[in-house]
This record gives structure tokens, sequence and C-alpha cells, in this order.
């Protein structure tokens, strides 16, 4: 039995590293594996260690830590798994499995080993930083980002490409105010190349064509959604910084909407907080003095989706303040 424990827990981590490995990657098959490695970790390499190192004992001390151990740490995988997969109940099965090694496992250790003199202080730092690392594992895994609210953020990027398409098929029937047209298109057009930019710096070069991004159905198959992305270093090509050209960019084309003598108070009060991209004071903090930037505020460590959600909503409101803007001048 020995023998099989160690095959079983040799391939099952084997499995466990190779399907993190994937999982980090974004490579089909990740998934797979990671459930398989639990599955073999919590019902077969387990059991079988834990009753191999009871059945060890000659005097059959520790029934019940060997029982409470495949509980706790079982219940723990089981809640990493699905914290992973992003299945219903992750967040309770981690919010009940994360105190579980401290609350119940340590207690029954400490009380079945409290006589043990040699091996008592080597076993407890062990046991120690086997716990210390779950709880750190767990705890990073509950900051990920669920699976629900990158659907929602899916949906979300996916109804500004509707309104992007939708008003700029409206403006192009409409021949007044070409100067604003003619601005509007040509920051439309370099706005899908930052996003066409940081598709392809993410592998996913196959959601752009002719460089604009492909809307509906394919933005469900985007690769690395829940990753942190920098884009002022995705950005930044050369010496020209994109984030810095775009806000050059939407600084003069505000400034050429209030020139164009079409804009009533409200529009305008509109186009200067949707186009604003001076610094203001950060709502983290009470002091007026600490303020933040329009890149922090709307791009610095965020996801790719909700970077490239917020690169759309600005191309949403160039065309909305257009619409505005040509009907104004008829």
């Amino acid at each position: 039995m020995k023998t099989s424990v160690y095959y079983t827990g040799i391939a099952c981590s084997i499995l466990m590293l190779v399907g993190c490995m994937f999982k980090i990657m974004h490579w089909p098959g990740a998934n797979i594996m990671i459930l398989l490695s639990v599955f073999l970790f919590c019902f077969a390499f387990l059991p079988m260690a834990l009753m191999n190192s009871y059945k060890a004992q000659t005097d059959g001390k520790y029934k019940m830590l060997h029982i409470v151990a495949f509980i706790v740490f079982a219940f723990c995988m089981m809640g990493v798994l699905f914290k992973v997969l992003h299945w219903p109940g992750a967040s309770i099965f981690l919010l009940i499995g994360l105190p579980l090694p401290f609350v119940v496992f340590l207690p029954v250790y400490l009380n079945a080993t409290k006589d043990e003199k040699k091996e008592g202080n080597k076993n407890f730092l062990g046991m120690m930083f086997g716990l210390t690392f779950l709880a750190v594992f767990s705890v990073l895994l509950a900051l990920t980002v669920s699976k629900q609210v990158l659907s929602s953020a899916i949906t979300k990027l996916d109804s500004n490409e509707s309104s992007i398409s939708f008003n700029t098929a409206i403006n192009s029937t409409l021949n007044t105010n070409e100067a604003v047209k003619k601005r509007s298109d040509e920051l439309c057009l370099f706005i899908d190349e930052l996003k066409c930019q940081l598709l392809v710096a993410t592998d996913n070069s196959d959601l752009c064509s002719g460089n604009k991004m492909n809307a509906g159905n394919e933005l469900r198959h985007m690769s690395q959604l829940d990753n942190k992305i920098d884009p002022n270093s995705l950005m930044t090509f050369g010496e020209n910084n994109k984030i810095q050209e775009l806000k050059s960019r939407l600084q003069a084309y505000n400034k050429l909407l209030s020139q164009s003598g079409k804009m009533s108070p409200e529009l305008t009060e509109l186009c200067n907080d949707i186009f604003n991209v001076e610094p203001i004071q950060d709502s983290r903090t009470t002091d007026p003095s600490i303020m933040i930037s329009w890149e922090e505020r709307e791009f610095s460590n965020m996801q790719l989706i909700f970077v490239l959600d917020g690169l759309s909503e600005i191309q949403s409101n160039i065309r909305l303040v257009e619409s505005e803007i040509l009907l104004a001048s008829k």
C-alpha cells in the first residue's frame, strides 16, 4: 500500500502542477487537469496516506486526528477547486474551509501530540508552515475576479460596441459639421488600434480584424480576461506613449466641440465631465492635496476586460456627443 501511496502522490502532484501551469498560460485542458488532480488528492491519495499512517502505528493512536485531517484538508482542497473553476458556492466553501485548519485541525493536533517529546517541535513548525501556506493561497484565490463579474463586464463591453456601431451608422447619414465628423472618426480609429494592440499583446489577435475588435459572442472566448494589465507598458512603442497620446487627443477633441458653436449648456457640462482628463482628488482619502491622474483612475491596476471596456466606453461617448452636434448643425 505504501508504494501505491507514493505513486498516487507523485501522479497527483505532477497533474496539479501541469494543470496550474496550463491555467496560468490559459491553455486548453487546464480545468480538466486541475479537476482530476484535486479529486485524485481528496479521494485517493489523502485517504490512502492517512490510512497507511494510521496502520503504521503500533498502538493505534491518533484515530480522531486522522479523521479530522481528512475532513479538513479535503474540504479546503474542494474549496480551492470550486474557486479556480468559478463554480457556484466557491465563496462559501472558502469561507468555511479557510478557518477549519486553525479552529478544528490545529487544536486536535496539539491535543493529540501534547505528550510527544522528540519530534513535537519539528512537527509543530512544519504544521504551522503548511497551514500558513494554505491560508495565504486561499486568500489569494478569494481575491480573483469571479466568473459572474467577468461575464457582466463582457456583456457591458458588447453593449458599448453595439452602441458604437449604431451611432456610427446614424452619424454617417448626417452631412453636417464635417470637422467634427472627421475628428470623431480619427479618434475612434485610434482607440480601435489601441484595443487591438492590447488584444495582440495578450494572445487574442484572432479577436481583431483590420485593426478593429470583433464584437458579439467571440468576446467570451477571450483569454487572460482576469489578468491585470499595465496599459502604459503594453501601449508604449518607441518613444510614443499611446495613453498619453489618447489623453491629448481627447483634450483637443473637447476643445473642438466647444468651438463648434453648437453646444448647449447641458451638452457642454456633459462633455467637460466625460472628457475630463485632468487630475482629480482621490476619493479614497479626505486629503484634498492627494490627487489621482486620469490614467490611474481609468486604466491603472485593472483586468484586461475592464481596460477594453473603458476604451469602448470612451468611443461610445464620442459617437453620442458627435450625434448631438451633427443634429444641432442641421
